[in-house]
């Protein structure tokens, strides 16, 4: 199972704490992280806030989210793995460390095979997921050529987007648009294996 989905109190106590730390940064790029009700970020204490988060947390809830997620990624994960390889021209890693959560922005991930996915954002579903490893797989070529966030997330939505993976029901983000006409040009003339030319041209 490429999916090792994990769950805890312990564990949604640091994506606060992850969250509140990165606070200013989410908010410069227009991202608004969720936080336990009735709780400011900016005011309130890290034991008020965790009490809230105690409070909030019931793990059948998790459970839950956890079974469906397998069967959906089960469902697709032949067919996206071997189509973002044939894109890409590389083998890919396919086994990845799923943190569930309530807290924090929609998606996130650290390298090498971390992914955190908040099932509480309206738009969750089996799509972030997806759209983490895509940047999993991409990461050392935007820190090698220190690529913008913005950037960066508009390559991901294209590699969703194309015609090899044409992911079933993806929107893209509004916050790549600005960098259309600079990537998307490049990404149909220079996306194809080896991809790190095409950050090069980026």
């Amino acid at each position: 199972m490429p999916l090792k989905i994990q769950y805890s109190l312990e564990l949604e106590k640091q994506r606060i704490k992850n969250a509140i730390d990165k606070l200013s940064w989410y908010e410069k790029l227009g991202y608004k992280p969720r936080f336990p009700q009735n709780i400011n970020p900016k005011t309130d204490s890290l034991e008020k806030i965790y009490k809230a988060l105690q409070n909030e947390y019931i793990e059948k809830d998790y459970k839950t989210i956890s079974i469906n997620l397998a069967k959906d990624f089960a469902n697709l994960e032949d067919y996206f793995f071997s189509n973002l390889e044939k894109l890409c021209g590389k083998k890919i890693n396919r086994t990845f460390q799923l943190i569930l959560t309530r807290y924090g922005v929609g998606g996130s991930y650290s390298l090498p095979n971390k992914i955190l996915y908040n099932f509480e954002m309206s738009y969750s579903s089996i799509n972030i997921i997806l759209h983490e490893i895509v940047h999993l797989v991409i990461e050392p070529y935007i820190l090698k050529y220190q690529i913008e966030q913005n950037k960066k997330e508009r390559v991901v939505d294209l590699i969703l987007k194309s015609e090899l993976i044409a992911l079933s029901n993806y929107e893209m983000q509004k916050r790549g648009e600005k960098h259309s006409n600079l990537i998307d040009p490049i990404f149909k003339q220079y996306f194809k294996a080896p991809i790190e030319y095409f950050f090069k041209k980026i």
